[in-house]
């Protein structure tokens, strides 16, 4: 009974307001578009439709004294039309469905309360067919009131929010864009999912959009603040098919300047190293990344070498990203959520790299059923669990991965690597759970563990351990914030056994550990405000070796620990000037202090610094400060449009880094000593100053950038020629603080759509050091710049991937590189008993260029939606051409001359299968 009353007194209170405005309007062959431009003369209503549906729709109107309701009820018999008449005299026309009400009880105090009673909803109806009802039961056909509507307020602006989830998994999507057409902008979804999006009132259509998911809409009527969760459902028709680079919003209208996002999916399908996914490997596919060899670790970003990269898990710092010295990638692909890499345009809330920062975000688990994945390859096999905990409301995700062969050191050239043995195994989990809608904790946990035993000669074991716990709590729909505490442990230890009388071992460790809060404030339609507050605080053991065997003549030796606190500001505000022009504005303020116990030692003035110019020795006790550095790190980017299909991005910014790794080798070791700034070893910072254009070309299918950069780098470091770096007491005197610039064009096009997918991108850059100290022996070349052991000028890729059908698609990459610089030796002379080398300038001598051709074959099992288990197959052939790439160019002298020797990592082509499976525990379509 009630509900009859409901749809009366709505369908009453619509024809009262239809009555008002009678219509006389009679002609033969009349179109549909002429008839809406006579009502508006009649009435005081505005109309909205989509023109494509009565394009063509030409009618004969017999309209005398007739009333709205009438008329319009005439008009929706063609082309299945319906309509809606909301507040302020607007009348809205849909297809097949009407919208329906979801105001009840309140909508209906509503009209009592109002002397202007104005529908927000015309058509109800009550007799429809199960199928129909179900139809337009669809969300997209409601209309959602937020807010109450009979509460009077003084703002004209109301901010919605909400959380965007997978409907199969119930996962939170990131980087999904939150989309209003009618003002042109909207916003994009963090880590956790959440967006928040200030607004005038009034009724809107907002689309939501992700990767890999089919696009939705909203219907909102918008009072006060509110919210709108929305489950998105994955588009079928994207197996097999890549989205390369998947940006977080339209690369023409957002503010990211130098920011890639990496699609897991396309990861997946790319032909890697050993048929595994990987993470690092992925990026270098992207401009302006780059790393010095073939199965190197570590990467360099726009002329920064590899530690001035800050590579988060969960917030978590990582030291160590892969296993067996770069060969295998460190992270499960199947628990990895997202990824995002920037190379410039940094968010202020990101600080201590100077190059880059690359966050990498865990899946919560699958919330709505069992779900298991994994792989077998050749050379190791992986799973991963993930599973609701309490359904819709909690969840969790496990991986484990590891390795049962060494078939893949017997490829290698060198004799000694084919005897060797190497182990490793790494576990990744994380927990999520929602106390209440404002509420949510979340824990994540990661463990890395290799062991490398070098034939007869050195061991290697190295461990990473990290764990991350966060608190999530929003405020107001304009204010939500995260608490989190982190703490990440690096350690490894070497044993060195070529003589047995200089048998020994040498452990290191770091550890990390900060708390840290974030705060997101949307003050308005135009402005999002970020602050928040970080205390890092360092523990590091730099050394400790210790004899191995009676017969060593290795004496127990610890180096002195060190202590410091890094603590950090920010705020940011990202803001809209004009629809045409936004900013972003961010300052970083950060303080270290070094605190004991500590030995500090004082050299001589006016003298290089070595052991014997020592003059004094200062002792600090614990917890005492003796050092402090502070510095103030700006952001700035913009975007103006210059079209709806182009626009041109201008930013610059300031970092600065408090940890440097000590290192004579080109490629990132894991055995690399990690060095806390103190007084002699000054801190890192770099400007960088940028300008881009980006332009859509073949009706948005097809996007191109051209980026230019230009950096300022300080302090750089580097090391006397013949610096002792193992154990070294006083690094001080081995190490050189230099200066460097670098600077480079990247050029992209990609292409998201078709069965064709893929990108090309070219750079060109360089970077170039500059070591002139008050002394001789602390200049490099005279003083003068020289190539960085990373500077290679020339860099080409091509990806792509074509979909033969939904089951099978080819993948492949070509790389070519500019070969890195290295250090020539021009003459051999006897000194003192043995031969020595005369080297030339410092890397004034180029290897051979780097060339390299992948492919893969993708071939997906049967697609059958109610399936337990979705398989898949990956052939892939890594270095098609079987070229040898130099990987390093070292010289011995022999028997009185000075020899040349190339090494090379894969001179040969690699064939792999891969076997890929995915278990539901509910039979469903989440392909």
């Amino acid at each position: 009974m009630r509900y009859v009353c409901i749809f009366l007194m709505l369908f009453i209170a619509q024809y009262l307001l239809a009555q008002n405005h009678t219509i006389t309007f009679q002609q033969d062959s009349v179109t549909f578009t002429e008839v809406i431009k006579h009502l508006k003369k009649e009435t005081t209503y505005h109309f909205f439709y989509n023109p494509q549906w009565v394009d063509s729709l030409v009618i004969d109107v017999r309209y005398n004294q007739s009333s709205l309701t009438d008329v319009l009820n005439d008009l929706c018999q063609y082309r299945s039309l319906k309509y809606t008449i909301i507040e302020n005299n607007n009348v809205i026309f849909t297809q097949k469905y009407p919208i329906k009400t979801n105001y009840g009880e309140s909508y209906i105090h509503y009209l009592t309360r109002r002397n202007d009673v104005v529908l927000d909803t015309i058509e109800y109806v009550p007799f429809m067919t199960k199928e129909e009802d179900d139809r337009t039961s669809n969300p997209e056909y409601q209309l959602f009131k937020i807010g109450n509507p009979s509460v009077v307020s003084n703002t004209k602006t109301a901010t919605l929010s909400g959380t965007l989830k997978d409907m199969n998994t119930g996962e939170p999507l990131i980087g999904a864009v939150v989309y209003i057409d009618k003002l042109k902008g909207g916003a994009v979804t963090n880590v956790f999912g959440y967006y928040a999006v200030s607004v005038p009132k009034g009724q809107y259509k907002i689309e939501y959009r992700s990767v890999g998911m089919g696009t939705t809409y909203r219907n909102v009527m918008i009072y006060e603040d509110g919210k709108v969760d929305v489950k998105m459902q994955s588009e079928p028709t994207s197996i097999g098919e890549v989205t390369v680079v998947a940006q977080s919003d339209d690369f023409v209208k957002n503010l990211s300047m130098g920011v890639e996002k990496l699609s897991i999916k396309a990861m997946k399908q790319l032909p890697m190293g050993f048929g595994e996914a990987d993470v690092m490997k992925t990026a270098l596919l992207l401009p302006g990344i780059q790393t010095v060899g073939e199965a190197s670790s570590g990467f360099n970003v726009r002329g920064g070498s590899t530690d001035q990269n800050l590579i988060l898990l969960n917030e978590a710092s990582i030291i160590n990203t892969s296993h067996f010295f770069g060969f295998f990638s460190g992270f499960n692909p199947d628990l990895v959520k997202d990824i995002t890499i920037y190379k410039s345009g940094v968010p202020a809330k990101y600080g201590g790299r100077v190059s880059s920062v690359m966050d990498i975000t865990l899946k919560e688990g699958n919330r709505k059923k069992l779900k298991i994945a994994g792989g077998i390859s050749p050379v190791f096999g992986r799973i991963a669990v993930e599973a609701p905990i309490v359904k819709d409301k909690s969840s969790f995700a496990f991986g484990a991965r590891t390795t049962y062969s060494d078939w893949v050191l017997k490829l290698l050239d060198d004799g000694k690597l084919n005897k060797s043995d190497a182990e490793f195994y790494d576990l990744q989990g994380s927990l999520s759970y929602d106390i209440d809608q404002n509420n949510s904790l979340y824990l994540s946990g990661y463990y890395s563990h290799d062991k490398f035993d070098y034939y007869s000669e050195d061991a290697f074991k190295y461990n990473t351990l990290a764990s991350t716990l966060t608190w999530k709590h929003i405020f107001n729909p304009k204010l939500y914030a995260t608490f989190s505490g982190v703490m990440s442990n690096y350690d490894y230890l070497t044993a060195f056994r070529e003589d047995s009388s200089l048998f020994n071992s040498v452990s290191y460790d770091l550890n990390q550990t900060s708390l840290k809060t974030d705060f997101n404030y949307h003050s308005s339609k135009n402005h999002k405000i970020n602050f928040g507050l970080n205390a890092l605080l360092y523990n590091l053991s730099p050394g400790t070796q210790q004899p191995i065997g009676e017969l060593s003549t290795i004496k127990y030796k610890k180096l002195e620990e060190e202590q410091a606190l890094e603590n950090s500001l920010y705020v940011s505000d990202d803001f809209r000037l004009t629809p045409l022009i936004s900013f972003s504005l961010g300052l970083r303020f950060s303080f270290f202090s070094n605190f004991g116990p500590n030995t500090s030692y004082e050299y001589q003035s006016g003298q290089p610094k070595r052991t014997e110019t020592i003059i004094d020795t200062t002792y600090y006790g614990k917890g005492e400060l003796f050092n402090a550095y502070s510095g103030l790190d700006y952001r700035f980017s913009s975007n103006i449009r210059l079209s709806e299909n182009s626009s041109v991005k201008i930013g610059f910014s300031r970092m600065y880094q408090y940890i440097q790794m000590i290192s004579n080798t080109t490629s990132m070791s894991p055995t690399d000593i990690w060095k806390l700034s103190d007084e002699y070893l000054k801190p890192q910072y770099g400007d960088q100053y940028a300008v881009g254009f980006y332009h859509k070309l073949r009706s948005s299918t097809i996007e191109a950038s051209l980026e230019g950069y230009y950096k300022d780098l300080h302090n750089v470091l580097d090391y006397k020629d013949g610096a002792d770096l193992l154990m070294n007491e006083h690094l001080e005197t081995d190490v050189l603080n230099g200066k460097g610039k670098a600077y480079g064009v990247e050029l992209m096009f990609e292409k998201k759509k078709g069965k064709l997918t893929g990108w090309v991108n070219y750079t060109y850059s360089r970077v170039l050091h500059k070591i002139d100290g008050e002394f001789d022996e602390e200049r490099v070349n005279g003083g003068d710049y020289f190539s960085a052991d990373y500077d290679k000028p020339h860099d080409f890729k091509i990806v792509g991937n074509y979909k033969f059908s939904r089951r099978v698609n080819l993948s492949s990459n070509f790389f070519y590189s500019t070969g890195r610089p290295y250090t020539q030796p021009l003459a051999y002379y006897y000194l003192s008993g043995s031969y020595r080398v005369l080297y030339g300038d410092r890397n004034s001598v180029r290897m051979d260029d780097y060339m390299r051709w992948d492919i893969a074959l993708n071939w997906n099992g049967n697609l059958i939606k109610k399936k337990l288990n979705h398989s898949s197959w990956t052939f892939s052939l890594y270095n098609v051409l079987g070229r040898k790439n130099p990987y390093s160019v070292y010289f011995k002298v022999e028997d009185g001359e000075v020899k040349g020797y190339q090494m090379s990592i894969f001179a040969q082509p690699i064939f792999t299968v891969t076997y890929s499976f995915k278990f539901l525990g509910n039979a469903s379509d989440d392909l």
